[in-house]
């Protein structure tokens, strides 16, 4: 049996929901397919920086290592302004990317 003989479709799937490439489509249009992929990854990315960030300022204000006010603090700094404009272009492309897919 070769590769191209094997389908990704379930067998007990209905058939309208994949597309020719075998790959789920949802919609008519395959850009909407993406554009709802790459919400769903952006809904992923920003609960597991949430929950990351939540237990940081936990952990960080339990040792008394900073206060509420020196957090805050942080989003007035030029130089961690500018690191995160750079992290934030990442953010986009990975979150965003797929609708640039034809």
């Amino acid at each position: 049996m070769s590769a191209d003989s094997i389908s990704v479709v379930p067998d007990e799937a209905s058939r309208g929901y994949y597309g020719p490439d075998g790959q789920p489509q949802f919609f008519q249009d395959p850009a909407m397919d993406r554009f709802a992929a790459a919400l769903v990854k952006m809904a992923q990315e920003f609960w597991v920086v949430a929950e990351r960030l939540d237990a940081l300022e936990r952990v960080a204000l339990q040792k008394g290592l900073v206060t509420k006010a020196e957090l805050h603090a942080l989003v007035d700094d030029a130089t961690v302004s500018a690191e995160r404009e750079v992290a934030l272009g990442d953010f986009i492309q990975r979150t965003l990317g797929s609708l640039r897919e034809p």
